[in-house]
């Protein structure tokens, strides 16, 4: 008896957390009223942005000649390549779809939607777009600070690596 007691326990719970799961259209949903695209579009080219610059800078871009610019250059054109076909909307979408339904429950999908459906939602909407460009733009101005930092522990290390031979 006790045993057929906790199958069915075991069973309803289960239920419970499989009714409880969203639906991909409801997930859609909220992707297109949270402005998922939007916001993933601006920080892809803000991240193309910074991934050339970072690229070019390890390679020390200043201080290379004509023929080794375009050749930077290229390298930093292909870098931007992979970057955008791993990080485009439909790659993105692939990945976060079990993400979002492992977190969030039909219920708080529903919850979100009608927020971000309301005006106060879209207005946190179209800012975030912006709030996204300021925060690569400080990322990007951080990272040109401390990557040479960086490069220059590296140099060092790299000398006395040598000399300790």
């Amino acid at each position: 008896m006790l045993k057929k007691t906790l199958a069915i326990c075991m069973l309803v719970m289960w239920g419970n957390v499989y009714a409880a799961a969203p639906s991909d259209e409801l997930i859609f949903k909220f992707m297109e009223v949270s402005n998922v695209k939007g916001a993933l579009d601006t920080m892809r080219a803000n991240a193309d942005t910074a991934l050339r610059n970072n690229l070019l800078q390890s390679l020390q871009y200043p201080q290379l000649n004509d023929k080794q610019k375009k050749i930077a250059e290229e390298a930093g054109d292909k870098a931007v390549k992979i970057q955008q076909e791993n990080l485009s909307y439909d790659a993105i979408v692939k990945l976060v779809l079990p993400l979002y339904r492992r977190t969030f429950t039909q219920e708080e999908l529903q919850a979100a939607i009608n927020f971000y459906s309301s005006p106060a939602g879209r207005s946190i909407n179209q800012k975030m777009p912006q709030l996204a460009t300021g925060s690569m733009k400080l990322t990007t101005e951080l990272n040109q600070k401390v990557i040479p930092q960086y490069q220059k522990i590296a140099q060092e290390a790299v000398e006395r690596i040598k000399q300790a031979k």
